[in-house]
């Protein structure tokens, strides 16, 4: 009986057609992904005067879509350990699809927050299944490059809500551009179709057969026996909250949601009232929406050099450049009155903390083992998603409050200067990528 060890299967094999499949259908959902999360600052200047609301009150409104994620994240991600990746990432997909696009037709602010709430569930549950698939079937040289380039689709669905917004907004109104979050609807035929369930949940609902043809897939120059057996690096068997702090990951598992909180703290703050604050700094409403589309494409462009950078000088280095370069770019940005400057600083801003949560994606990803995958990556991003809450949300209150402009981008980018700090820490010695490295080297 010959006996295959998946994750050294896997992590062999070279990236094929199968891999290309599964990468244009989470880079797709990704895009709409992004592109839900960017509309709302997009269109916040004309909600604000449609709803009759303040800064403060935008900036909970804000919190609604950010809360669901957090809720989705942390939910979702213990429940596909349970039933299975593939399953959630369509609910999940399916969700924020038809809230997104039910938003266009809502007439009060209260609908539109609960609404708003629905989206974020669908948001957040989807993200960490993603990354946590895409961990464990993408070839292990090009890991850090496939998550990143996944992940890129935030940056493409951004630039997108803020394309369309500049084209649309003023000659249609916001409700269509939130009608277009529906168009994912459409993919659902090939979600189900084509997309692999997770390896770990294959074998442990004895779906052997449905695994073969998966790994004969990955790796078609070889011929599996019939009889063959699998077997899997599954780590702990303890529940997979509580294996979160056990073998010497408790420091690194708090330290890694302190990154996610402090990443996310300033994608969201600054995505969110970056178009405010540069009319605020005296530009118009055209003007702060090319901000936004500068933006995301400098983080479009930063993301994918970064997953290249990182699977060759290492994960941590990486991250922890590209937090100093956000952290100095928003500081900066409180100083410069010229337009050419401001471009130039909010594309680095998008590269650092964009690049960060990117390449931050797929070393988290390895960290953990596949059994807890999953749950993991739903409580850091469940965390994170707290730091979205707040970056809005203070962001909000500080220019509610008629605070220098100063005071406003020096909250957004002191995060940054915590990041690099808490993600130096890390202990990747206790991490199962270097945990598996080292077995692997004394076999």
């Amino acid at each position: 009986m010959s006996v295959i060890n998946v994750n050294k299967f896997i992590d062999d094999s070279k990236f094929t057609r199968f891999h290309l499949i599964i990468f244009t259908l989470f880079l797709s959902i990704i895009s709409f992904d992004g592109f839900d999360m960017v509309i709302y600052g997009a269109t916040m200047p004309v909600l604000m005067k449609n709803f009759g609301i303040n800064a403060a009150q935008a900036g909970v409104l804000a919190s609604y879509a950010l809360f669901g994620a957090a809720v989705g994240a942390l939910t979702f991600g213990l429940l596909a350990d349970r039933i299975g990746r593939k399953k959630v990432i369509i609910i999940c997909a399916l969700l924020f699809s038809l809230a997104t696009s039910a938003t266009g037709l809502t007439n009060s602010s209260s609908m539109f927050g609960v609404l708003r709430f629905l989206t974020g569930l669908g948001l957040g549950g989807v993200m960490p299944n993603v990354v946590a698939l895409t961990t464990e079937y993408a070839p292990r040289k090009n890991r850090a490059i496939v998550v990143a380039a996944i992940f890129s689709g935030m940056q493409i669905g951004g630039i997108l809500a803020s394309a369309i917004s500049m084209w649309l907004l003023p000659h249609y109104g916001w409700r269509v551009i939130y009608f277009l979050g529906g168009i994912p609807l459409l993919l659902m035929p090939a979600f189900f179709k084509y997309l692999p369930e997770s390896t770990l949940h294959l074998i442990k609902e004895n779906r052997a057969g449905e695994l073969k043809v998966i790994l004969q897939n990955i790796q078609k120059d070889i011929v599996l026996p019939d009889d063959v057996t699998f077997d899997i690096n599954k780590g702990t068997g303890k529940s997979p909250i509580a294996a979160l702090f056990t073998e010497n990951r408790a420091l690194s598992t708090v330290l890694i949601w302190v990154v996610f909180f402090m990443n996310m703290y300033m994608i969201f703050g600054l995505g969110t009232w970056l178009p405010k604050l540069m009319m605020s700094a005296g530009f118009g409403l055209g003007s702060g929406l090319l901000f936004l589309l500068t933006l995301n494409l400098g983080a479009l462009l930063g993301s994918n050099i970064a997953g290249l950078v990182a699977d060759r000088i290492g994960y941590k280095v990486t991250l922890v450049v590209l937090y100093l370069i956000a952290f100095v770019a928003i500081m900066l940005m409180s100083i410069s009155s010229s337009f050419a400057v401001q471009i130039a600083l909010v594309a680095l801003a998008g590269i650092g903390f964009y690049g960060g949560q990117n390449v931050l994606n797929a070393y988290v990803g390895l960290f953990y083992p596949p059994i807890m995958r999953s749950t993991a990556m739903g409580f850091a991003f469940g965390t994170g998603r707290f730091g979205a809450i707040f970056g809005p949300v203070i962001a909000g209150i500080i220019m509610s409050m008629k605070m220098p402009l100063f005071v406003n981008f020096m909250a957004l980018a002191v995060p940054g200067l915590i990041a690099a700090v808490a993600i130096l820490i890390v202990q990747d010695k206790h991490s199962f990528l270097q945990k598996s490295k080292s077995k692997q080297e004394t076999m």
